[in-house]
């Protein structure tokens, strides 16, 4: 692993592009197919809503002025478990601790916040995902979804 200087800053609009090309290529990189335009769109979407709503909050990592990793959190009400909803780092900076810093961001808020139950999903063909949550401590919590096209989702679960 080769560590970066990396700052962790809440996400802003002006990042909503940055934002959908990290998590677009994270995707391609773990094997999901390109997005047609649709799913564009449903993406960009879903990461401005991620950035502007109440209950939302997005951090972005940035290593020499450019953004290279974001992270998503949620909770449905305040002192309920806190939702990790996505993690990405561009693949060309991936084992490089940008991925960790994230996630040491999210415990944090869980810390601030004491909220000390994590709950975060992966999907059970991504492997590289898997371990990098358990390096950090998170298991299964016995929940799978399953969704239209039959992949697994798996719940995880992180005591602090």
């Amino acid at each position: 692993m080769n560590d970066l200087p990396v700052r962790i800053r809440p996400a802003e609009m002006d990042d909503l592009d940055a934002v959908v090309s990290i998590h677009t290529a994270a995707c391609a990189a773990a094997g999901a197919e390109p997005d047609a335009v649709g799913g564009l769109l449903a993406r960009f979407n879903g990461w401005a809503r991620a950035i502007q709503l109440p209950g939302k909050t997005t951090l972005i990592a940035e290593a020499d002025g450019e953004v290279v990793g974001v992270l998503s959190m949620e909770s449905d009400a305040p002192g309920t478990a806190l939702e990790l909803s996505q993690i990405h780092v561009r693949p060309g900076q991936w084992r490089r601790g940008i991925g960790g810093r994230l996630h040491a961001a999210y415990v944090q808020s869980l810390q601030e916040t004491g909220v000390l139950t994590g709950l975060a999903g992966v999907w059970e063909h991504n492997d590289r995902a898997r371990a990098f949550y358990a390096r950090l401590g998170w298991r299964p919590d016995g929940t799978v979804e399953t969704n239209g096209d039959g992949l697994r989702r798996l719940r995880l679960r992180l005591e602090v």
